[in-house]
């Protein structure tokens, strides 16, 4: 599996937790993971899409996460392999959405966050896609760098002279962990009910992501 530089704030023990769940859970229980990870940040994506009408990724890569959560979930007529050309161009289309927020001049704290959570997604899309679990693994980080990004960025553009709060990360693993726990101890007998109830919870949870990307975003537009 892939080695990552981690999180700030985030020890080796708690990078190594996530890391050995992706190594250790049965592979569609890791893209359940990913996928959770990255749904629970993918509002950051969709808010910033709102205000700049030229990014054409974000309903394609929703579509795709829900897509592969129906599959997960072996919801009726879903099927992998009709799914597997849609998520390829949802990962172009976003993949676009990144190069062109790349190349804004005045690149700010809202463009950083709308690249970690579209690289989050990508990540967990890409994981589903080639059956990978280092792709689920950096997926599940990714998603945690967008706390860390944000946390850095308000502390910044607060003037609180270099002090951080971590809250917003911690919570966001604690997230994390409560999903590896649920999915370690699920029997198979159980499973799709599980993998419906992560989902909403997951979708659930990304709602304050939302309203906070849009409040940044409405400050940011000139």
């Amino acid at each position: 599996m892939a080695a990552s530089e981690g999180v700030q704030m985030l020890t080796k023990e708690e990078i190594g937790r996530i890391e050995a769940a992706c190594g250790e859970l049965a592979l569609e229980r890791v893209f359940v993971l990913s996928l959770a990870a990255a749904h629970r940040t993918l509002p950051v994506y969709q808010a910033y899409s709102e205000a700049h009408a030229g990014l054409k990724g974000y309903g394609l890569v929703h579509d795709g996460l829900v897509g592969a959560w129906r599959v997960l979930r072996a919801r009726p007529g879903a099927s992998a392999v009709e799914l597997a050309p849609r998520l390829e161009a949802a990962i172009r289309s976003a993949e676009s959405d990144l190069e062109s927020i790349n190349m804004i001049a005045e690149f700010g704290l809202a463009e950083a966050l709308a690249v970690e959570s579209i690289s989050a997604a990508n990540l967990a899309l890409r994981a589903f896609l080639e059956e990978s679990r280092s792709s689920a693994f950096n997926a599940v980080v990714g998603a945690l760098e967008v706390d860390s990004v944000w946390a850095e960025g308000e502390a910044e553009r607060s003037g609180s002279e270099g002090d951080v709060s971590w809250d917003r990360v911690m919570t966001h693993y604690g997230q994390q962990v409560r999903d590896i726990d649920l999915l370690s101890g699920v029997d198979n007998s159980d499973q799709n009910r599980l993998f419906g109830d992560i989902a909403m919870c997951a979708e659930r949870e990304g709602m304050p992501f939302l309203v906070q990307m849009r409040k940044l975003v409405s400050t940011t537009l000139p």
